[in-house]
């Protein structure tokens, strides 16, 4: 009987900058790359597919998934933390390069986690929403911010992507 084993860090992480890189998928500037922007959504719920979900539409100043990278110029992610395009050798983790925040206005929002997108649009069914590329929850557990109050993901150590 044959045993599944896990995909080598390399292996994850050329993976994973071919879907975030690609011609479908590709951040939106740096490098070069002409591929799709990528959005941040703000999860209420992560916990598997079928219950996914996304915090509504204007809930505390909520009305957009957040862009990463403001502009064209923009790295948006690199192989280790750097500001690189594929790698050739062996890369480490794919982590964001530009900071990315969200600040809560009017009510409190309480996020448990993120999900990377291809759309800018809220989703009210997430969990069939196919512009969700990769969703998990925030280390240390959901964030409750009220108004006023702001969460950022910083450069470099901010969003790490894995394959689970």
């Amino acid at each position: 009987m044959a045993t599944a084993t896990a995909f080598t860090n390399a292996t994850e992480a050329n993976l994973l900058n071919c879907l975030l890189r690609g011609a479908a998928f590709g951040p939106f500037g740096g490098n070069g790359s002409t591929g799709t922007r990528l959005y941040l959504a703000l999860m209420s719920n992560v916990a598997s597919d079928s219950t996914l979900a996304e915090i509504a539409s204007g809930t505390a100043g909520y009305s957009n998934r957040i862009g990463i990278g403001a502009a064209a110029t923009d790295a948006v992610f690199g192989i280790g933390g750097a500001n690189t395009g594929a790698s050739t050798g062996t890369p480490g983790p794919l982590t964001l390069i530009t900071p990315v925040s969200f600040t809560a206005s009017g009510a409190s929002i309480t996020i448990a986690g993120i999900a990377i997108c291809t759309s800018q649009t809220i989703s009210a069914t997430a969990n069939t929403d196919t512009t969700i590329l990769f969703y998990g929850d925030i280390t240390g557990g959901s964030v409750t911010l009220n108004s006023g109050q702001q969460i950022t993901f910083p450069n470099n150590t901010g969003i790490s992507i894995g394959l689970d």
